[in-house]
């Protein structure tokens, strides 16, 4: 199914971006197959720097556009794909691109980091569910924009913890309204465990010592009733909310397809926690399996040293007789 991109074409677009958005456009719209499209997205991408002065600077304008072609292009569309494979394959270039904001030092910023991916995500992260008045075109775009940036975060580039633990706070940590925003929130949310559970739970386990900006980044919502700002104490609570609000949404207004994902949500949850039980216990035993394996290579070299010193002593014995 081909996505109608003519709402995307009335976005005011800048000089720099409109030439962009067409090539884009052309290229998903090409009739060629998939890898065909994931290549030349890529080509595209890398032209569009190559034939620009500004180095690294054009790629604010490149990611401006991507995301606003990938507000129209919901979940599991192949065009969307096309996008988050073209990002993996960028990343695996041995090449670098010159910094524009630091021309002076001439700095090379690798293509594995993306560069300025994130702070365009950044730039665009506004959630239309906080807003009063409910707008449903709005609240499918945010959906397909977040399924995107949980899909590539999935494939490893995970520079941006702040958005999902954001997203799961507004759903889960904040008293709860009714109807289609309720629903978005939640489907949302979902959508990041769904893809990123184990992402999420391992960056919310490892972090400890938190700066003062990223604490007050990462803070909690006004239900949390936890002590740990991170960690399996608000991972549990979370779980315990997507249960309370499934238990209620008929109260809330929830469509019966966002109640089937938040069962799915609670799914990865309990695989990832076992996971992580099966994991410790594995560590456990090997840890035990080496004090053991210790124990006993000390007792056998004892009796080899034992059975030596037998030897010798019979050896020396029967010389001296």
């Amino acid at each position: 199914m081909e996505i109608d991109l003519s709402s995307a074409e009335e976005t005011d677009f800048t000089p720099f971006e409109r030439p962009i958005f067409n090539v884009l456009k052309a290229t998903l719209q090409y009739p060629g197959n998939q890898q065909a499209k994931i290549e030349k997205l890529a080509d595209d991408i890398i032209f569009f720097c190559k034939s620009s002065s500004h180095g690294s600077g054009i790629l604010w304008h490149v990611w401006s556009v991507v995301i606003e072609i990938i507000f129209y292009i919901p979940p599991g569309h192949p065009w969307q794909d096309c996008f988050i494979q073209c990002l993996s394959s960028l990343r695996q270039r041995d090449d670098t691109i010159s910094s524009y904001d630091q021309p002076s030092t001439q700095t090379d910023l690798p293509w594995e980091d993306l560069p300025n991916l994130s702070y365009c995500v950044r730039e665009k992260w506004l959630d239309p569910t906080d807003a009063e008045e409910e707008l449903d075109e709005e609240f499918t775009k945010w959906k397909n924009f977040n399924s995107f940036v949980a899909r590539v975060t999935s494939t490893g580039f995970a520079p941006w913890l702040s958005f999902p633990i954001w997203q799961l706070r507004t759903a889960l940590e904040e008293p709860p309204v009714k109807g289609s925003a309720m629903d978005c929130r939640l489907w949302v949310a979902s959508e990041w465990i769904i893809h990123c559970a184990d992402i999420i739970f391992e960056d919310i386990s490892s972090l400890k010592d938190l700066d003062e900006g990223l604490a007050r980044s990462l803070s909690a919502g006004p239900l949390y009733d936890g002590k740990a700002l991170l960690g399996a104490e608000r991972w549990k609570f979370w779980k315990r909310r997507f249960s309370e609000l499934n238990a209620d949404s008929g109260k809330l207004e929830l469509d019966n397809a966002v109640s089937n994902r938040i069962l799915e949500a609670l799914e990865r949850m309990d695989k990832i926690e076992i996971g992580q039980l099966e994991t410790s216990n594995e560590t456990e035993a090997r840890q035990e399996g080496s004090a053991s394996a210790s124990s006993s290579s000390h007792l056998n070299t004892r009796q080899l040293l034992l059975l030596d010193k037998s030897v010798y002593e019979k050896a020396f014995t029967k010389t001296l007789t």
